[in-house]
């Protein structure tokens, strides 16, 4: 796996930070579904409810990191899976900012943080993205 990342470090440094990204963010939603929802203004009204923040925010943010790796591996390059991450990255942050101004939520905490932290995570996958070009 040191070859296959060290074959294009820009795209293995965005994988790892994507991998990263998607395994803290199913430790924290598995562990602690209500409090970790509350903070993304999510509250399940029953026990189902919090199975599905385990679910969603858990499961398939450790299947997405996952996925990233494998890919990589499978691949023997990180470069399409920075692809995928700017995929989901752009497709989070474009569905954001245009549901932000028809559900009116730029006032919430949450937004406030999410915004600008995905557009400053999307402007570096680009410039991994770039500079992992000049690698192939």
């Amino acid at each position: 796996m040191k070859e296959i990342l060290a074959s294009n470090v820009p795209a293995a440094v965005a994988v790892i930070c994507l991998a990263a990204y998607f395994f803290g963010t199913a430790v924290v939603f598995i562990a602690s579904p209500v409090k970790r929802g509350e903070a993304y203004s999510i509250k399940p009204v029953d026990n189902a409810g919090i199975t599905e923040i385990r679910v969603y925010y858990g499961g398939i943010s450790f299947a997405l990191g996952a996925f990233l790796l494998y890919l990589t591996w499978a691949t023997k390059t990180p470069y399409y899976s920075l692809i995928g991450g700017l995929f989901f990255a752009n497709t989070v942050l474009i569905v954001r900012t245009i549901f932000l101004f028809v559900d009116k939520g730029w006032k919430c905490p949450y937004t406030k943080l999410a915004i600008p932290c995905e557009t400053l995570f999307v402007i570096a996958l680009w410039i991994c993205y770039f500079l992992a070009q000049k690698h192939l």
